[in-house]
């Protein structure tokens, strides 16, 4: 019981309070002194009893704040830990008041925005189920936030005799509703976790968890810091205050969404929480996040698609389609009844909104990918292939060896094989050209391996039109992109334009595009460019260009090799052991922004190809031009026509025409004896081998008819 002095302090601290609260025009209607509940009461009955004068003002009455009236609201502490920690979350206030037990229990607030529909929202801990018997007398109600439809008592006394006191009567702070509610979350969400805070011994292992639990549920990490700073302040733990329990904050939060970890239900079953306890603290989470008020199905639409601004369409992830909004509404129109899946979507606080497409590999690819401040959607995926250390990899190395007898080559190839599997996305300055005079020797067949890892979606195989076209689809989302027979059906033209195109693709980190029924655009790019060839003349490389590593394989087909290591590739385990060796394999020393390592092989290709004849003949060869317009030449005749009719510079051994025969496939046979030619002629076949492989030296010479002896003659 109060004393006389203090019993006059109150009264005075009350009528202040209420000439506060009737200047700001709240409401304020008496009831029956000494009795709490008045909810029997209708609201024409509190109208009658209004008070609208200080004056007025009796010391035996209990006088009743209706909320909703001219915006206020109340937030109502109804345990000591929600007490105990209000003053970190709640916005501070000039109007406090409680029982004289807890004297700051109740908090009024000005809502600026505040609408019929914001009625009441509170947060409880209950240990049993509302209609278990067990819960009689047992205290579940973290705090409350009343406003529309609901009445607080603001003074006078309680049934159990206990009064009522003012704290502070200065005045109501001006809030949002949003912003008022939130805070009313994280309250109720740190007063939870201290409630069930638990006995010394597992205090990290709780605190952990519980980080992870606020982590899963999307709460920022501001926000959480602050509920477990809160907490540790609280808890009556003089090593939990004192330690350095928040760095968990900081190593949950740098942890990829993507990341398994244990969290609330393994809290749960470790601390022995209840199904209501576990399902009211998972309803505190989505009220922090503003996830409680959302439709059905909400969280589904928001996994499901995202919006693209550029195109002004949704993504379908299932689809892999961009749709206008009526595509998807009718798809999963089913699951919404008051909202279209799109204004569910557009509601949702995880909506993503996405600049555009972008191709970016990564180790572990996510849906989306932010660069700068612009969120886009990342169409990288992972190849699915698991990696297997145990498998059998001596073909793949088999295949290699066979191909690259050379020790350092060897080595270079493979670092620049197996970059692209540790660092995915980061671009390789230089390019690989490999050249055999053997067909199908398995150049082609160790690109397969890097497919088959790396994955179909993530490579392509063009040939050399494809490459110098000016839409290079390619460039957009491909890992690695080969470019095969590089030569076999290039004009000397298409050689020139495929080198200067490729002179900034494998180096530069951004290329034009020009997509069918689009404009040029400038693009990103992360490819990685590898040349398959068959002739050591088939690129017009420069001397001192470093974007180009040559290496010229001497072996042979080994039929038996080759058919094992696709056999084992196509349906055994060879990738996947593959890929696990190159997953280890050290490349510390490899630097993707190098030049590419000097070959003497290099030097050779730059040379071959800056023979004119060379050109000329394959030109003309492949358009059927005199005197490529016949099946059999000879050597001889040839290095003359060329030097006195078709002018062709450069040209000063009957060696250079012999190998220039040789890169349009020509077959030689010697010591063939022609009339008006020669009695010992290399006649060689172009045209139609099969018709004269069987033929003997005399034989080629008596059939053949010379094009440029002849007439001269004549």
């Amino acid at each position: 019981m109060l004393n006389a002095t203090k019993k006059k302090k109150v009264i005075v601290k009350c009528i202040d309070a209420l000439k506060m609260l009737l200047a700001n025009e709240v409401f304020i209607f008496a009831s029956d002194y000494g009795k709490k509940g008045i909810d029997n009461l209708t609201t024409k009955q509190r109208i009658n009893n209004r008070i609208t004068n200080a004056a007025n003002f009796k010391e035996y009455n209990n006088y009743n704040l209706f909320t909703g009236f001219e915006n206020v609201a109340e937030a109502d502490l109804d345990i000591k830990e929600t007490r105990e920690l209000a003053d970190v979350f709640l916005p501070a206030t000039g109007c406090e008041w409680g029982k004289e037990s807890t004297p700051r229990a109740h908090r009024g607030y000005k809502v600026t925005d505040l609408i019929k529909k914001n009625t009441r929202k509170f947060f409880e801990l209950k240990k049993f189920p509302t209609n278990d018997p067990k819960q009689k007398g047992t205290k579940s109600m973290l705090v409350e936030l009343r406003a529309h439809n609901h009445y607080t008592m603001a003074m006078g006394q309680h049934d159990n005799g206990e009064k009522l006191v003012w704290t502070k009567a200065d005045g109501l702070t001006e809030v949002t509703w949003g912003n008022l509610y939130k805070s009313i979350a994280l309250l109720a969400a740190a007063a939870a976790i201290l409630k069930k805070y638990p006995a010394s011994g597992s205090h990290d292992n709780y605190v952990r968890l519980m980080v992870n639990a606020l982590w899963h549920a999307q709460v920022d990490k501001a926000d959480c810091e602050k509920i477990i700073r809160a907490v540790l302040s609280k808890c009556g733990c003089k090593n939990c205050a004192e330690g350095n329990k928040l760095a968990k904050v900081k190593t949950t939060y740098e942890k990829d969404r993507k990341e398994e970890i244990q969290g609330l239900p393994t809290l749960v079953d470790n601390y022995s929480w209840s199904e209501t306890e576990h399902k009211d603290f998972k309803k505190i989470l989505l009220a922090i996040t503003g996830r409680d008020s959302l439709p059905e199905y909400a969280a589904m639409i928001v996994e499901a698609i995202c919006y693209v601004m550029k195109q002004n369409k949704y993504w379908d992830f299932e689809d892999q389609e961009l749709y206008d909004k009526d595509p998807i509404n009718v798809k999963y129109g089913r699951y919404f009844k008051k909202y279209t899946a799109t204004k569910a979507f557009q509601s949702h606080p995880d909506r993503k909104i996405c600049k555009d497409f972008k191709y970016v590999p990564t180790k572990k690819p996510g849906r989306y990918i932010k660069i700068k401040k612009s969120l886009f959607v990342n169409t990288y995926t992972r190849n699915d292939l698991e990696p297997n250390p145990k498998a059998d990899t001596d073909l793949f190395w088999a295949v290699v060896k066979h191909l690259i007898p050379h020790d350092e080559y060897c080595k270079h190839f493979i670092d620049w094989f197996a970059f692209p599997m540790q660092q995915p996305g980061v671009k390789i300055r230089h390019a690989i050209i490999l050249q055999s005079d053997t067909r199908q020797l398995a150049k082609g067949s160790l690109f397969d391996m890097q497919r088959d890892i790396l994955g179909h979606h993530n490579t392509n195989k063009i040939d050399l039109q494809q490459a110098i076209n000016r839409e290079r689809n390619f460039l957009i989302d491909k890992q690695i992109v080969l470019i095969d027979e590089a030569k076999a059906s290039g004009t000397v033209s298409e050689k020139y334009m495929l080198i200067n195109a490729l002179k900034g693709l494998i180096s530069e980190y951004t290329a034009g595009t020009r997509l069918l029924y689009r404009g040029y655009k400038e693009q990103d790019t992360c490819t990685n460019y590898w040349i398959n060839t068959n002739y050591k003349d088939a690129l017009p490389l420069e001397y001192n260009d470093p974007r180009y590593f040559v290496y010229f394989s001497d072996a042979k087909r080994n039929e038996r090799l080759l058919k094992e290591y696709h056999q084992e590739r196509m349906h055994g385990d060879l990738a996947a052991g593959v890929y696990a060796e190159l997953l280890d394999r050290d490349l510390s020393k490899f630097d993707p922004l190098a030049v590419a390592p000097w070959t003497p092989y290099k030097d050779e290709m730059v040379r071959l190809a800056d023979r004119p004849a060379n050109d000329y003949v394959i030109t003309n060869f492949e358009q059927g031009i005199h005197p490529f317009d016949r099946d059999l030449v000879t050597a001889s005749e040839l290095f003359n026509w060329l030097r006195s009719v078709a002018k062709v510079k450069g040209l000063t051994r009957e060696n250079d025409v012999a190998a220039a025969l040789q890169l349009i496939g020509g077959t030689r046979k010697r010591g063939c004896p022609v009339t008006g030619v020669g009695s010992n002629v290399n006649i060689w076949m172009i045209r139609n081998h099969d018709k004269y492989k069987s033929m003997t030296a005399k034989e080629l010479g008596k059939i053949y008819v010379g094009f440029y002896t002849d007439s001269k003659v004549a």
